[in-house]
């Protein structure tokens, strides 16, 4: 039997299919991925928009993550900070109790202030991770330790006020009130603050959440209201060691092993007393305004942060939907494309098999 020759036909055909069958993949890839290419080079002209938007989203992400970071660290402060102000005020009350009650129960205060004061530097070494919060830039250095010399130090002030015996080292009041207000005496190493802290060289903490600003969220463990609230109660917690008593009575222990505050007179005594202890609880109390001022900046920031990280939203989902349009495919499009070239697939086998069938009597026909 002689066939008619379909080469060329049949090949032109396969091309077809083949090309139909590429279509159909895409298609099918479309589906299942929901997007127009798996590759940036088919998106054509639409591939700037595409790359640009996609950097855009990533760099919002990660200014994002910043402010999320930063904003941990604010509330630890915070809750760092406040936790600092009732210890603090708790001191204050029981000075101002006993001020009022007129009998001072030196033991008492000195306990409470003994407990807060460990408690107070703990707080101010709050750590997030490996990371101190109060220290500034200074991040694995502990803002402040205990090293004992500022003990030693307020012992020692507390003892040449009190202690008429040694009049070449006796300090009035003024004196001791100044020894521990003074930053020029009271060093803030004397204290336990770390070198960067009291040399001045920590620098500030600051969290970039756009191209162009930073916010500042330091808080420095030595800033004067916390310093002040430090050195007070401190001043208190060493204070049973070297007085027994504020005025001395008629059934005292002798001197030198019994002590009092300075002064000839009962009245005098009491004076002096009352000066001191009242200037530690103006101190603290203006200490506790100075924090509040600080706690008052951490939330503007937290607000800021707030405000800022909701814009980046915004813009990170108006980015998006610039993706989606560039890259995308519309389903309900795909679907009917895809239905259409499965019966163009379908036609074509179907055509190439008859071609592939055809002898000449077909051919020529009846």
């Amino acid at each position: 039997m002689t066939y008619v020759s379909t080469l060329g036909q049949a090949l032109d055909q396969a091309e077809r299919i083949k090309i139909t069958q590429l279509q159909l993949s895409v298609l099918q890839t479309q589906i299942a991925t929901g997007k127009k290419t798996q590759l940036f080079e088919g998106l054509g002209s639409d591939v700037i928009a595409s790359k640009r938007a996609r950097e855009g989203v990533v760099k919002l992400g990660n200014y994002m993550n910043n402010i999320d970071i930063a904003d941990r660290r604010l509330k630890m402060m915070v809750a760092a900070l406040n936790e600092a102000k009732a210890q603090a005020v708790a001191v204050l009350n029981a000075i101002e109790i006993q001020t009022q009650q007129g009998e001072i129960e030196l033991e008492a205060i000195s306990d409470l202030a003994r407990n807060t004061a460990n408690f107070l530097r703990d707080l101010l070494n709050e750590k997030d991770g490996d990371r101190y919060l109060f220290g500034g830039s200074e991040t694995t250095t502990p803002p402040l330790s205990n090293t004992g010399t500022m003990d030693t130090y307020m012992i020692t002030q507390l003892t040449n006020w009190a202690n008429p015996a040694l009049p070449a080292l006796s300090i009035t009041t003024d004196e001791l009130i100044a020894s521990y207000r003074d930053r020029g005496q009271l060093l803030d190493t004397v204290m336990g603050y770390s070198a960067p802290l009291s040399s001045g060289t920590a620098k500030s903490v600051f969290v970039r959440v756009e191209d162009n600003a930073e916010i500042d969220y330091t808080v420095f463990a030595n800033m004067q209201g916390l310093r002040d609230i430090v050195a007070g109660v401190n001043m208190m917690a060493n204070l049973d060691k070297v007085i027994d008593e504020v005025t001395r009575e008629t059934d005292d222990p002798p001197l030198p092993g019994y002590v009092t505050a300075p002064g000839a007179t009962q009245q005098e005594q009491n004076d002096n007393f009352f000066q001191f202890f009242n200037d530690v609880a103006a101190m603290m109390n203006q200490a506790l305004d100075r924090v509040d001022s600080e706690l008052y900046q951490l939330s503007q920031s937290q607000a800021q942060l707030a405000k800022i990280k909701e814009s980046h939203k915004l813009d990170q989902n108006i980015l998006k939907d610039t993706i989606a349009q560039v890259e995308d495919a519309d389903m309900n499009e795909v679907a009917v494309k895809l239905n259409a070239l499965q019966i163009q697939l379908e036609a074509s086998f179907r055509v190439t098999a008859s071609i592939s069938s055809l002898t000449l009597v077909n051919f020529l026909g009846p």
